[in-house]
């Protein structure tokens, strides 16, 4: 599977973003991507008020997906009632595939007292991979990523905003949720500040396959049999021991 970060700026409004998110998008169906990942909360970062405009932006979204033969991994802000959700939207060519909110909200942010949390976890088939979506503050909980994992997901897809100045431990948490659960991780953040931390892809030993640190966008190929051929030749899972973990 070729799979692009796309490490993207937040323009003044949603439709400048809109439009430079739809160039790179462009070229990254020019260089065979199959799967294209932008990052949490693209369009508006946390500017509330922009989350009217998420249904358009969506809109134009999906004509791209369709006119690319692409899945599309984007993240928005919605309305949810009295509040917001942090939400990432997977579309494919024939329309959406799934639909992420972040379980996770991170106070620094304000995120507990503006957003409604999600209630689930999204898996999903993506060209030979089983895939296992999160967003920016989740990696810093590794349970989250264990479910998956057990689940049989070996693909792990993160847009996210995470602070250059917290940059080690954004490098740190997406190589060693890669790495202890011997699956992918694809994680693109902004390239703006005070974002800007580095769009990674991390293969199953935990090791760096590809960095974005100015806009753009980077194609990586990925294998869909070596998850599972690591998780035969060094079994890790076999060996948890659950009934300790309640304790």
């Amino acid at each position: 599977m070729k799979a692009a970060l796309v490490h993207l700026a937040t323009r003044a409004t949603p439709e400048a973003t809109l439009k430079a998110a739809l160039s790179l998008l462009e070229q990254a169906a020019q260089e065979g991507a199959q799967v294209a990942l932008l990052p949490e909360l693209f369009p508006s970062g946390y500017r509330y008020p922009d989350a009217a405009a998420t249904p358009q932006v969506l809109e134009a979204l999906q004509t791209s997906a369709r006119q690319h033969q692409m899945v599309i991994v984007a993240g928005v802000l919605e309305t949810a009632a009295e509040r917001y959700a942090n939400r990432v939207r997977i579309l494919g060519p024939q329309g959406e595939i799934g639909c992420y909110t972040k379980t996770h909200l991170i106070p620094a942010f304000g995120e507990p007292q503006t957003m409604i949390p999600g209630q689930e976890l999204v898996r999903l088939e993506l060209q030979g991979f089983q895939a296992g979506v999160a967003i920016c503050f989740d990696l810093r909980f590794p349970e989250l990523f264990r479910a998956y994992a057990v689940d049989g997901v070996n693909l792990f897809l993160v847009p996210s905003a995470w602070p250059i100045s917290r940059s080690y431990a954004w490098e740190l948490f997406c190589k060693a949720r890669a790495a202890e659960n011997q699956a992918y991780l694809l994680a693109v953040n902004h390239a703006e500040e005070p974002f800007g931390a580095a769009s990674l892809a991390i293969d199953p030993l935990g090791m760096e396959l590809a960095r974005l640190e100015s806009e753009g966008v980077r194609v990586i190929e990925l294998d869909p049999s070596y998850p599972t051929r690591l998780r035969t030749e060094f079994p890790v899972f076999p060996q948890r021991r659950p009934d300790l973990y309640k304790l």
